[in-house]
């Protein structure tokens, strides 16, 4: 009997030994989750910002295919300004872009 008491005394002894230690892991625990959430969060940003940005991308994109169709125009106007600028009775004026 008297070594399952020395047990017990010894498991006590253990068991208030580890105690700070468990608390302080507990702690660690906490906080990591704290972390964990906020990582979520961050990564639910990112694909938004992610999304976003490929949609920015596309709509520069037809932005600059919108531009190029524009310059082509314009290019084609001012040419037919100048050659018919002379033959009418009001003359356009020179456009210097």
């Amino acid at each position: 009997m008297a070594d399952m008491e020395l047990l017990k005394a010894i498991e006590e002894m253990m068991g208030q030994k580890l105690d700070p230690i468990n608390q302080r892991l507990d702690g660690i625990d906490r906080r990591l989750d704290g972390i964990d959430r906020r990582l979520d969060g961050v990564d639910r940003r990112l694909d938004r910002v992610e999304k976003e940005l490929c949609e920015v991308k596309e709509d520069l994109s037809e932005v600059k295919e919108g531009l190029s169709e524009v310059r082509t125009s314009v290019n084609t106007l001012l040419e037919w300004a100048d050659e018919v600028g002379g033959t009418i009775a009001f003359p356009i004026p020179k456009m210097n872009l």
